[in-house]
């Protein structure tokens, strides 16, 4: 098993793409549950620092839509739907 790193400087310089990836990937090797409790917990735990990065991620980009609305003259922002 690969060796997994904790360190967030690493992880923020991932990119959205990147992290969602490896998450996936992550969840992927726990849902098949081939491996020790200690194993797991150490992935879970980078699933939960990916999944963080991500959010950050979509938080900061919905902030700069926003910013974008405003600048170009409308005063309202949209909440975006996922349909």
């Amino acid at each position: 098993m690969k060796e997994i790193i904790d360190d967030n400087e690493e992880l923020e310089g991932l990119s959205f793409e990147s992290s969602l990836e490896e998450l996936e990937s992550l969840v992927d090797k726990l849902e098949r549950g081939q491996m020790t409790l200690d194993e797991s917990l150490l992935i879970f735990e980078r699933g939960m620092k990916l999944a963080r990065v991500c959010n950050h991620k979509l938080s900061k980009a919905e902030r700069k839509i926003e910013i974008l609305i405003v600048k170009n003259g409308k005063l309202k922002t949209d909440t975006f739907i996922d349909e």
